[in-house]
C-alpha cells in the first residue's frame, strides 16, 4: 500500500475539502444576489392608485339630505368690474362689461340679430380701461361714456361705422350726466355737481331730466333735486322707459330677479329666471323689456 506524502495529513484533507466548499457556496450566493438586485421582487399586494389633485371642486354625495333652499337674501352691491350696459336701438343691439382700469378689460359688443349672435367693438386700439355708460343713438349707432388712456381719463365716444371706429367728442361731455371719476359720491350734471345718496353709487341711467342710480342695493330717483328712494337693498339693475323707472331686484313674488316699473302706481312686469343674480342688465325695446343675464337676453312680462 503506498504511503502518504510526508506532511500531509488526513486532518489537512478535510480542512481543503471545506475550503473549497465555502468558496463554492460564496460564490453561488454573489451571484444570486447580483442577479437580485438587477431583477427585484416585485411587492405581492395590490399597487395603490394613482394620485389624484384637488383642484377645488366638490364632489360626491353630501353627508346631510338636501333641504329646500330659503327665499333668496337681499343682494348686495355688485362687484363694479361686472357691471353690465344694456341698449337696444332700431338697427341694432348693443351691450357692455364695464370692466375696471388696469385690473379686467372692458367688453362692448353688437348684434344685428336680436341678440342671437354679437360682435365684439371693444375700442382696445384706443386704450379702453373702463365703461361707465352705453347707449344707441340714430338707430344704428351708440355713444359710450368710457375711461381711456393709462391716466383712465373719462371721455364721450361715438362711433358712427357700427362700432368699428370710435372717435372721442369732449365737445359733447359737458353736457351729459354721470358719477364723477374722482368720486362716486357724486353726480356731475350740465347744471354742477350733486351729492349722491351714498359714497359708492353706480348703475346711473339717464333720459331728459330724469336721473337714476342704485347705492348700497337701493335704486333712487333724482326728483326736484332731492333722491326719493324706490326699492329696499336688493336692487341690481335698473333702466328708464319714458318717465319710469325700472328696477331689477328681488321679491317674493319671483323666485330669482322680479322686475318692477316704479313710476306713480308701482307695478310688477314680471320675474327673470337670473343666471346670477349680481350681474344682470335691463332696456327697454319697443313695448317690452329685455333682460340680460348670464349669457341669455330674457324677455320680461
Amino acid at each position: 500500500m503506498a504511503r502518504r506524502p510526508r506532511g500531509v495529513t488526513r486532518t489537512s484533507r478535510l480542512l481543503a475539502v471545506a475550503a473549497v466548499a465555502l468558496l463554492a457556496i460564496g460564490s453561488t450566493a454573489l451571484a444570486a444576489a447580483a442577479l437580485q438586485h438587477g431583477n427585484p421582487d416585485t411587492p405581492s399586494r395590490t399597487p395603490a392608485p394613482a394620485p389624484t389633485f384637488d383642484l377645488g371642486v366638490e364632489s360626491g354625495v353630501p353627508e346631510t339630505p338636501a333641504t329646500v333652499s330659503p327665499p333668496p337674501a337681499p343682494i348686495a352691491d355688485a362687484p363694479r368690474a361686472d357691471e353690465r350696459f344694456l341698449s337696444i336701438g332700431s338697427g341694432g343691439m348693443w351691450r357692455a362689461t364695464a370692466g375696471e382700469c388696469g385690473v379686467t378689460p372692458p367688453v362692448v359688443e353688437r348684434s344685428t340679430d336680436g341678440g342671437h349672435t354679437w360682435t365684439d367693438v371693444t375700442p382696445l386700439y384706443r386704450g379702453i380701461g373702463q365703461v361707465q355708460g352705453l347707449d344707441t343713438f340714430a338707430g344704428t349707432e351708440a355713444e359710450m361714456l368710457a375711461h381711456m388712456g393709462d391716466a383712465c381719463d373719462l371721455e364721450l365716444l361715438r362711433t358712427f361705422t357700427q362700432g368699428r371706429f370710435w372717435e372721442p367728442y369732449p365737445d359733447v361731455l359737458p353736457d351729459a350726466t354721470y358719477l364723477s371719476p374722482v368720486d362716486r359720491g357724486v353726480v356731475v350734471t350740465p347744471d354742477g355737481e350733486i351729492d349722491a345718496p351714498c359714497d359708492d353709487a353706480w348703475g346711473l341711467r339717464t333720459s331728459a331730466d330724469l336721473v337714476a342710480l342704485i347705492c348700497e342695493g337701493i335704486a333712487y330717483r333724482l326728483t326736484d333735486g332731492e333722491w326719493t328712494s324706490l326699492t329696499d337693498d336688493s336692487a341690481v339693475a335698473l333702466a328708464i322707459f319714458d318717465d319710469v323707472v325700472v328696477v331689477a331686484h328681488s321679491d317674493a313674488a319671483c323666485p330669482q330677479l322680479a322686475v318692477s316699473r316704479l313710476g306713480a302706481e308701482p307695478a310688477l312686469a314680471g320675474c327673470v329666471d337670473a343666471a346670477d343674480r349680481t350681474a344682470a342688465a335691463l332696456a327697454v325695446s319697443g313695448d317690452g323689456l329685455l333682460a340680460w343675464s348670464g349669457d341669455r337676453l330674457i324677455a320680461v312680462g
